[in-house]
């Protein structure tokens, strides 16, 4: 198997930080556990980046268990980019959309 360099895109960071601010209203121990969450997942796709089906274009999804999240992201040479963490709770229709550059 391959490593793959992660590549976290600012819109992913942005997402992150989102979800976060929301767990926080409800705790800080629901909020350290959503971070908690999305990193597992992240070192998993490093060593196993094909493992999920191409959902759109060359854009790949995997879920966050315990949070209704998925990481979509993107297969590049040796880098697999994280574009969005986007909750499913949410419009469904951007996901795919890239906001900030």
């Amino acid at each position: 198997m391959n490593n793959y360099q992660i590549l976290i895109e600012e819109d992913a960071k942005f997402d992150i930080g989102e979800g976060y601010d929301w767990y926080l209203n409800i705790s800080q121990k629901v909020s350290d556990s959503f971070l908690n969450q999305i990193k597992p997942p992240i070192y998993y796709l490093e060593e196993n980046s094909f493992l999920f089906q191409v959902v759109y274009k060359d854009y790949r999804k995997v879920p966050i268990k315990k949070f209704p999240f998925l990481i979509i992201y993107k297969i590049e040479s040796q880098i697999f980019k994280i574009y969005r963490i986007f909750s499913t709770n949410m419009d469904t229709s951007g996901r795919f959309t890239i906001l900030r550059k």
